[in-house]
């Protein structure tokens, strides 16, 4: 298999599997692709540029990691950008006067999702105000989620392991929970759809479960889910992540909030 900057990690290990083990090694963080659900879900939205990045070493490492299994490189189609010139321009012309810093290693450390907070930063960011995400690696998903809100970034590497990575707003973007607040129906809207499935439904409680736990095992169960039947999910909260995945599966997801800390999340096929 010929492979570019451009290739998807799942293509590699559809390719060849026992590549995860020599990704797993280049960097911690990669480990998650050992857990098949997190595979499916993050390996099909991750190119090998994207990887390198996040595992902090150059596209030319990633590549020779890929050959030690036998992958052929495209090395045409796969040198890597010259971008040092680009990024510099950011962080040039991005002014970092009124910085508002979320350090995410601690939370991310105790088994928490940092998006929440992050997402509450975004929304109170003052035009004039700068967000900068401290990590040990450089946050792909949160940077293409905030682009497509209108969001410019650049990222710095003070030391070995540190990540900083700073988003300003470039335009006026619409509120981050838009997508997800219309899905939050009146009780008796809810309640009616999930009469209209009757015995159909499947039930699964992800409150006590720590992270990644709730979002593999509600994927796994849409996986098993039969024709015509709903999942029912008792949660604590919006689980943003799974949210794009669900659309992206053709799923429609209904909320019912019980109190701050619970709600009711109805899952179905699409019509």
């Amino acid at each position: 298999m010929l492979v570019t900057k451009n290739t998807k990690i799942s293509q590699l290990i559809k390719e060849k599997p026992q590549v995860v083990d020599v990704i797993a090694s280049i960097n911690k963080h990669f480990k998650k692709l050992k857990n098949p659900i997190l595979r499916k879900v993050l390996a099909s939205r991750v190119t090998v540029e994207d990887a390198a990045k996040v595992g902090g070493v150059s596209l030319q490492f990633f590549f020779e990691k890929l050959m030690e299994v036998g992958f052929e490189i495209d090395y045409e189609n796969g040198k890597q950008k010259n971008v040092t010139s680009e990024k510099q321009k950011s962080n040039n012309s991005q002014k970092k006067s009124n910085v508002i810093t979320l350090d995410v290693r601690p939370i991310i450390e105790s088994g928490k999702d940092p998006f929440k907070e992050i997402m509450e930063l975004v929304k109170s960011l003052g035009d004039d105000e700068t967000l900068q995400i401290i990590n040990s690696f450089e946050p792909i998903p949160l940077i293409n989620n905030l682009k497509k809100k209108g969001f410019s970034y650049s990222t710095t590497r003070p030391k070995k392991g540190e990540v900083h990575t700073f988003f300003k707003k470039e335009k006026i973007t619409a509120k981050v929970q838009e997508s997800t607040t219309k899905n939050v129906v009146e009780k008796s809207v809810f309640k009616e759809k999930l009469s209209q499935f009757g015995t159909n439904i499947k039930n699964v409680d992800v409150r006590l479960m720590e992270m990644p736990e709730p979002m593999t095992t509600i994927l796994q169960a849409i996986e098993d889910l039969p024709i015509d039947f709903a999942l029912l999910v008792e949660h604590k909260k919006i689980p943003q992540f799974l949210l794009p995945e669900l659309e992206e599966r053709n799923y429609e997801v209904l909320f019912n909030k019980i109190s701050d800390h619970y709600l009711q999340l109805l899952i179905f096929k699409k019509n």
